[in-house]
């Protein structure tokens, strides 16, 4: 017992007397840790691309390529990024823009941090998200350890790993300085991390990690050099692409066939509208799943399934996390010719296509004056909005698929407010704000029905999109 006694003594004795590490060395030790766990599943990639020319999806923003390349007389390109393994069997991660251009056969090599070489074939690109997955032909590799990026706060520590400017293996620390980042590129689905950790150009693709060493990121661009800024693809979202690129060689996506807009970013249609939050629909694409339910153009979008939305993101993400042939119901604001009321809209999501039909509409190119009085009201009033309408027969509106006959516009003249609002010679009117347009008496009704200086919403079939447009005298 004695003996006991003593040696208990003994080690207290020595953990009280034992000097205190400074917090500054732990911080040092921390960071070397997550230098040790990550850097053996880093790999530098070294991309030979046969033409020359910019990579595919180039964003206003810089893109993490070095500035320097190597030209071969037979005018290959060469340069360097980042990528790190994610799967013992030799699957790795990088970024979309770090391959475009490859060369098929032996276009992506990734060099290891212990000298080794691997030959890499392109599994899946996805570049909505500018991620790519590519595969080692080898097993028993180190992969990394995801971290939950949802779950990382502003302020925390993090860290990357990459070759910057050629230079392999090189470590930097920051602090995350921010989450959610969008509407930086033309990038379709943006939700950046931030950080003021140093990435440069050759991080591309490389991990972010988080101070217990775990992939928080996946390392993208940069707001010039020398500037502080950075981003990086969440994990959470880099897990769910690379899991489908692996899986199925491409990511399917579910789809409403909308555009969208955030109405409190939008004050002039705030007042348009009389409402002031929600998610605006601009238009329903041609044959989209939206098309075939009673949604909508001006619709104003304010819960997904029960739950809350402001902003066109916020829509954006939670259609994203819907299956694809899921019911999904919206709560929608609609607006009458006064005064608006709440219903709901059931949507069926489909797969999202490769490349769905886009509208535009011409701009004003000369002044408009209005023609003379001539003592008709109706010929007034469509003159001063430089319109022409003309009723729609049964077996047109039919051919049209329409299921309400409208009117269809004959001219626009140029400056006017019809111009103004975007109305083309063929578009066919079918509604003012809740009000059914049949023909030109019943188009002229509702517009009777505004009160003074009142826009009118008028609801548009355009070659097969629907749309609106925002008419004022």
């Amino acid at each position: 017992m004695n003996r006991v006694l003593f040696q208990f003594g003994l080690s207290v004795f020595l953990a009280i007397s034992a000097p205190a590490q400074s917090p500054a060395r732990a911080l040092g030790d921390a960071f070397a840790d997550v230098y040790e766990k990550t850097a053996p599943s880093v790999v530098v990639l070294e991309v030979v691309r046969r033409e020359e020319g910019e990579p595919s999806g180039m964003f206003a923003w810089e893109l993490l390529f070095p500035d320097r390349s190597r030209r071969s007389p037979e005018q290959t390109e060469e340069s360097e990024a980042s990528g790190f393994i994610i799967r013992e069997d030799g699957y790795i991660l990088t970024n979309a823009h770090v391959i475009a251009g490859a060369d098929a056969e032996d276009g992506v090599i990734a060099r290891r941090q212990n000298g080794s070489r691997l030959p890499l074939k392109i599994v899946g690109i996805d570049d909505k998200t500018d991620l790519a997955v590519l595969k080692a032909d080898v097993e028993g590799l180190p992969a990394v350890e995801w971290g939950d990026s949802s779950l990382v706060r502003v302020g925390e520590f993090v860290c990357g790993i990459g070759a910057p400017f050629e230079l392999d293996y090189t470590l930097t620390v920051g602090v995350l300085s921010a989450k959610g980042r969008s509407n930086l590129t033309s990038t379709v689905y943006e939700d950046y991390l931030q950080t003021d950790a140093a990435i440069n150009p050759g991080n591309s693709g490389g991990p972010l990690c988080d101070i217990d060493g775990r992939v928080v990121g996946v390392n993208t661009l940069i707001n010039g050099l020398s500037r502080g800024l950075s981003f990086a693809i969440p994990s959470n979202l880099a897990r769910t692409v690379s899991a489908e690129l692996i899986a199925h060689g491409r990511v399917a996506r579910p789809w409403l066939g909308i555009r969208i807009e955030t109405l409190s970013q939008n004050p002039a249609l705030q007042k348009i509208m009389g409402r002031d939050n929600g998610v605006l629909v601009r238009s329903i694409e041609e044959d989209a799943p939206a098309s075939r339910s009673v949604l909508q153009p001006a619709d104003v979008i304010v819960e997904v399934d029960g739950q809350p939305v402001l902003t066109a993101r916020e829509l954006q993400q939670m259609i994203l996390g819907k299956k694809i042939g899921q019911e999904v119901r919206l709560r929608v604001w609609r607006r009458g010719v006064r005064d608006g009321a709440y219903e709901t809209v059931s949507v069926t999501t489909e797969e999202l296509p490769s490349s769905p039909a886009v509208a535009t509409a011409s701009s004003p190119t000369a002044p408009f004056r209005p023609p003379p009085p001539n003592g008709k009201g109706e010929r007034d009033q469509l003159g001063v909005l430089g319109l022409g309408l003309q009723n729609l027969p049964d077996a047109v509106a039919k051919a049209l698929g329409l299921a309400t006959n409208g009117v269809i516009v004959t001219n626009v003249e140029q400056g006017s407010p019809a111009e103004l609002a975007g109305l083309q010679r063929r578009d066919v009117v079918t509604a003012i704000g809740s009000y059914p347009v049949e023909d030109k008496e019943s188009f002229l009704a509702a517009l009777a029905s505004l009160e003074a200086d009142e826009a009118a919403v008028l609801l548009v079939e355009r070659q097969g999109k629907k749309t609106y447009a925002i008419l004022k005298e």
